[in-house]
């Protein structure tokens, strides 16, 4: 089975995805004190928590920067921390599901990195990030034919010949890569 593939969907198995998402994220929530019915209210409405909590981009943006951080000196589990609380927050967000998937891309749980960077592609589906790293981790897990594709995908998103020419030599290369190792 592929890591692409979706489970065939019964309702046992909706509640447990559910409960899987959402227990983390009320236990998060009730710790800061929003247990008070208007709070679920306003998440029915689609109202963020960091709108609730009036959090403007700068404040965002600087725990982006401090998770992005945490992973270039090596502490990830620091940055995922920091990435699951944006997630949490601003689900809206893309830049912080990436940065959660490459999180678990880096402890290798490719598992999970492919749904974060599918759920990230169907918020920005023009970025070509997200297929690249969608790739490696499909590559990572053997699926050689559809870690081509995600690369393939990629490499057609690079139209400009002098920007991002280390990215689209680098697709061009995983994706020959990819397709070698089928035959």
């Amino acid at each position: 089975m592929s890591l692409l593939d979706m489970p065939k969907q019964s309702p046992e198995l909706f509640v447990e995805t559910i409960k899987e998402i959402a227990e983390p994220l009320i236990e998060h929530v009730d710790s800061l004190g929003f247990k008070d019915e208007q709070f679920y209210q306003l998440l029915k409405q689609g109202v963020s928590i960091s709108e609730m909590l009036d959090l403007s981009k700068e404040e965002l943006g600087a725990v982006y920067e401090m998770a992005r951080r945490n992973i270039s000196v090596g502490q990830v589990e620091k940055a995922k921390s920091l990435f699951i609380m944006l997630v949490q927050i601003a689900p809206m967000e893309e830049q912080y599901t990436y940065g959660l998937a490459m999180t678990y891309q880096i402890q290798g749980d490719v598992r999970m990195a492919v749904k974060l960077y599918l759920h990230f592609i169907s918020m920005d589906a023009t970025n070509p990030q997200g297929y690249l790293r969608l790739g490696e981790c499909l590559m990572a897990a053997k699926e050689y034919q559809e870690a081509g594709d995600a690369f393939e995908a990629a490499l057609r998103m690079f139209d400009d010949p002098v920007k991002n020419y280390d990215d689209k030599k680098y697709a061009q290369t995983m994706m020959k890569s990819a397709r070698q190792k089928l035959v």
